[in-house]
């Protein structure tokens, strides 16, 4: 009997269709470029929360010495146009982004 692969059950693209998420490769002024395209499902319109990530006290280092990080949102970007199949510009519509923040589909 043969089970089926991660790729025969299109779960590879799973994380981009319900939980979208790139990075943020430069901003100039207020347009800001997406390692997200058309291959992910990125359309004109959506709108994206811009995430960082900050390094916070290890609240028990003696139990696991790993780094704990919070999640802070800081903006919202809203995509203009799809590039190609793994790049889209997006505008920022509040807050503010950063090279190397994160964006997730809202």
């Amino acid at each position: 009997m043969r089970f089926p692969s991660v790729k025969d059950l299109k779960l590879e693209s799973a994380g981009h269709k319900y939980i979208m998420r790139g990075q943020i490769l430069d901003v100039t002024g207020d347009t800001v470029y997406l390692c997200i395209g058309s291959s992910e499902g990125a359309k004109v319109g959506q709108e994206f929360a811009v995430v960082k990530f900050v390094k916070v006290p290890n609240p028990n280092p003696a139990k696991s010495p790993a780094p704990h990080f919070k999640r802070e949102e800081t903006g919202v970007v809203k995509i203009t146009e799809i590039v190609d199949e793994h790049m889209a510009l997006a505008k920022i519509v509040s807050g503010a982004a950063k090279v190397n923040y994160m964006v997730e589909l809202k």
